[in-house]
């Protein structure tokens, strides 16, 4: 069945069924028009077969649809009676070979019981849950389910065998990328990066730079942020002298939001890409410069970008440098753009000590923007807003 709801040959198949069915309706309408022969009109007479079709088929569809559900309910009682035997047994260790042999009769509530005990379960408990579904019957068709053709069966695998630490499930997982089905690709990434391969994750990691802006969006946000790997990689990546892959991990950087040990060098103040130079002094507070930061602050200060000058006065709220004092308040002042120019003001907010005054006298002397928006930093400051 599966393979007939994913075959390549379902238009051609939908649109067959669609003639088969009007071809029998119609025949249907012929045969009771034909067995009403004691009505003259033709007219009537086809009228009167059509709406005894129409409520024959309802009749019958009303019927299914109560069958069905009656079938349902059972169905679920008889699982959920099945689950909770087999939760009762796996409480008692000593009932191990019962729990395995009960595998083969109630495969799915066995992997239902599993899956919600690997997720509940630490420790040497979970262990034992994990050896349990090794040694099941489901287990081996578990492994061969990442490459099914339906999404939903492989998606549930991958999930699954995503929490093991064993080679099969490891390379079961890693098959799924391979999957003609973009969400199983992405529910593989995930498994991956959430476990503990550290050389897939890696591998995974190298090739986020070569897939579209929204799949490599998803992926860094899959990043454990305690990983060990994601230092060195940031690390290698700023090195790397690649933009792409420059951009993805500060795009890392970004979106874990948290200090790494990953020593950034300074040359990326003044590099050739402008997405690069914006990203970079947006993450510097969060990365190990290499270099003198007020240097590379001025660098930013003095872009040829206002994007670039905007983002470097927010990384001056953070860093607070006294010498950077007069060219955050000439951004204020100047600045034709609001973004820039409020950046300035709210770093100078937080700077404390001359800048601080400098603003407030901004606030009540200037005029036009530069008034309007030192007035706005000021009350923000003074509200215990962030900078």
């Amino acid at each position: 069945m599966t393979h007939l709801i994913y075959s390549r040959h379902w238009p051609r198949i939908a649109q067959g069924l669609v003639f088969l069915i009007a071809l029998g309706y119609a025949g249907c309408v012929i045969a009771v028009a034909e067995w009403l022969d004691d009505i003259a009109d033709p007219f009537v007479r086809y009228a009167v077969s059509f709406v005894a079709v129409q409520c024959g088929i309802l009749a019958v569809l009303v019927l299914a649809l109560i069958a069905s559900k009656h079938v349902r309910i059972r169905f679920e009682w008889l699982r959920a009676s099945r689950i909770r035997k087999l939760e009762e047994m796996l409480i008692d260790s000593r009932k191990d070979g019962d729990i395995v042999r009960a595998s083969r009769k109630w495969p799915r509530e066995f992997l239902t019981v599993v899956e919600n005990a690997v997720a509940a379960l630490k420790g040497s408990a979970k262990l034992r849950v994990v050896e349990l579904l090794e040694a099941s019957a489901p287990y081996g068709k578990l492994l061969r389910q990442t490459e099914d053709r339906d999404p939903g069966r492989a998606i549930y695998a991958i999930c699954l065998l995503g929490q093991l630490d064993n080679a099969d499930a490891r390379a079961a997982v890693e098959s799924g990328l391979g999957h003609r089905t973009e969400a199983v690709r992405q529910a593989a990434r995930k498994a991956i990066l959430q476990g503990s391969d550290l050389a897939a994750q890696r591998a995974l990691l190298d090739g986020v730079a070569r897939m579209p802006a929204y799949q490599r969006l998803i992926m860094l946000h899959f990043a454990p942020a305690d990983s060990a790997l994601l230092p060195g990689f940031i690390a290698d990546a700023l090195r790397s002298g690649d933009e792409e892959r420059i951009l993805v991990a500060l795009e890392l950087v970004l979106t874990q939001q948290r200090l790494f040990a990953a020593a950034a060098p300074d040359s990326l103040a003044r590099s050739t890409s402008l997405e690069v130079r914006i990203r970079f002094f947006r993450a510097l507070p969060f990365l190990d410069l290499e270099g003198d930061v007020v240097k590379v602050l001025q660098v930013g200060l003095n872009d040829a970008d206002w994007r670039v000058r905007a983002m470097a006065a927010r990384a001056c709220g953070h860093f607070r440098p006294a010498v950077l004092v007069e060219r955050l308040l000439e951004m204020c002042r100047t600045s034709a753009n609001p973004p820039e120019a409020s950046h300035a003001a709210r770093a100078l907010a937080v700077m404390g000590g001359e800048g601080w005054l400098r603003l407030q006298s901004m606030a009540h002397s200037d005029s036009g923007l530069a008034r309007h928006i030192a007035t706005e930093a000021v009350e923000r400051h003074l509200l215990g807003g962030v900078a």
